[in-house]
C-alpha cells in the first residue's frame, strides 16, 4: 500500500509519484489510497477535472510516470469522516419508480456536500426520504449528474447501485438528451448553432472554467432561438457532452452570457430584472431506463422566478 506524503494547499491533497507507482493506471491509483471510494467515483471525479495530473484534467486510464503530480481539488477521504446527516426538506418529485426518481431541483439548492453546504444539499434530503441510499455512493449516494447550485430543473437519481452505474454510462455515450432554457445577454443572429470548443480548469483561476487547449476535453452545445427582446434572446439548449459549467463558459465565449450569471456573466442585466440568481434551467431529459428499456421524456416548466423576469418586457 503506498504511503504518501501528503501535501495541502489550500486544503486540497496532492500526491508525487515516485519509482513505485510508475505504470498504474490514476483511477486505480487514487481508488487504492481513498478509503470507502469505489473506482467508478474515482473515475468521475477524473473525469469531472476534479482530480488534475501535473495541474491539468486527464483520463482514468492515463498511466503514472515518475514525478506526475496529482492534486484532488475535493478532498472525499476527508469529508467521509463526517457523514452525510439525513435532513427533511421539500422535493419536487417528476418521475419515480423503483430504481430511480427525477427531481426538479430548486434553484439554490447544493446538489451534494460541500464546504458550506455541510447538512442543506439534495444530498441531504434524499438520504432523509430514503435511507436506503446511504450506501449507493458514500457522499454522493444515489448522485448521477449534478446542476449548479442556482441553476434549476431536472437531475436524474438513482435508488440502486446496478441503475447508478448503469445511468453514469449512457451519460459518458452522450446517450442522455439534457434540454435547458436560458436568456442571455445580447441579440443572438442565428436561428440555431453549435458550439465545439474544449473545456478545462481556468489557468488563472483554478475554481473556474475556460475554453483552453491545455488540459482540456471536448465540449459541445447546441442552441436555438426561442424569442429576440430589445436586449436579450431565450434560448433553448441541449448538451452534447457535460463539463462543468458548460453552457455558462460557452454562451459567455460567444459573447452572449446568461443573465445573472455572477461569474461568467457581465453583471449588468440581473437587477432590471429583479433576478437573484442566473437565468438558466435545466427544462428536459430525454433517457432509456436501466431496467426496462423504456424512453423517458420528462420535462420541468419555468419556475416563477423566471417567469416574472420574462414578462417584464420593459426591462428586455
Amino acid at each position: 500500500m503506498y504511503n504518501p506524503d501528503i501535501t495541502l494547499s489550500d486544503h486540497q491533497p496532492s500526491w508525487h509519484i515516485g519509482e513505485e507507482q510508475v505504470g498504474q493506471r490514476v483511477d486505480l491509483f487514487i481508488t487504492s489510497i481513498l478509503d470507502n471510494m469505489s473506482r467508478t467515483a474515482v473515475q468521475q471525479l477524473i473525469v469531472n477535472g476534479d482530480i488534475l495530473v501535473n495541474e491539468r484534467a486527464s483520463k482514468p486510464g492515463y498511466i503514472l510516470r515518475i514525478g506526475d503530480k496529482l492534486q484532488l481539488l475535493q478532498n472525499p477521504a476527508r469529508s467521509r469522516t463526517n457523514s452525510a446527516k439525513p435532513r427533511s426538506m421539500p422535493l419536487e418529485i417528476v418521475y419515480e419508480d423503483e430504481d430511480l426518481l427525477v427531481i426538479n431541483k430548486a434553484a439554490g439548492m447544493v446538489v451534494h456536500p460541500a464546504p458550506g453546504h455541510a447538512d442543506d444539499t439534495l444530498v441531504n434530503a434524499l438520504l432523509a426520504r430514503y435511507p436506503g441510499l446511504q450506501g449507493v455512493e458514500g457522499l454522493r449516494p444515489g448522485i448521477v449528474h449534478r446542476l449548479d447550485k442556482d441553476t434549476s430543473g431536472l437531475i436524474i437519481v438513482a435508488k440502486n447501485a446496478p441503475a447508478q452505474a448503469a445511468l453514469i454510462e449512457q451519460m459518458k455515450q452522450h446517450l442522455v438528451v439534457k434540454r435547458y432554457l436560458a436568456l442571455v445577454e445580447g441579440i443572438v443572429s442565428l436561428e440555431q448553432g453549435s458550439i465545439d470548443a474544449p473545456i478545462g480548469r481556468d489557468p488563472r483561476h483554478r475554481q473556474q472554467m475556460a475554453i483552453t487547449a491545455a488540459g482540456s476535453r471536448e465540449a459541445r452545445t447546441h442552441f436555438r432561438v426561442l424569442e429576440r427582446f430589445s436586449r436579450h434572446t431565450l434560448l433553448l439548449l441541449e448538451l452534447e457532452t457535460g463539463r462543468t459549467h458548460q453552457i455558462r463558459v460557452h454562451l459567455k465565449a460567444i459573447g452572449h452570457p446568461i443573465v445573472g450569471d455572477p461569474v461568467y456573466g457581465s453583471g449588468n442585466t440581473r437587477g432590471n430584472l429583479s433576478l437573484r440568481r442566473q437565468f438558466l434551467h435545466a427544462y428536459q431529459l430525454k433517457f432509456t431506463h436501466p431496467t426496462s428499456g423504456k424512453i423517458l421524456e420528462l420535462e420541468a416548466p419555468l419556475p416563477e422566478d423566471l417567469k416574472a423576469a420574462l414578462q417584464r418586457k420593459s426591462s428586455l
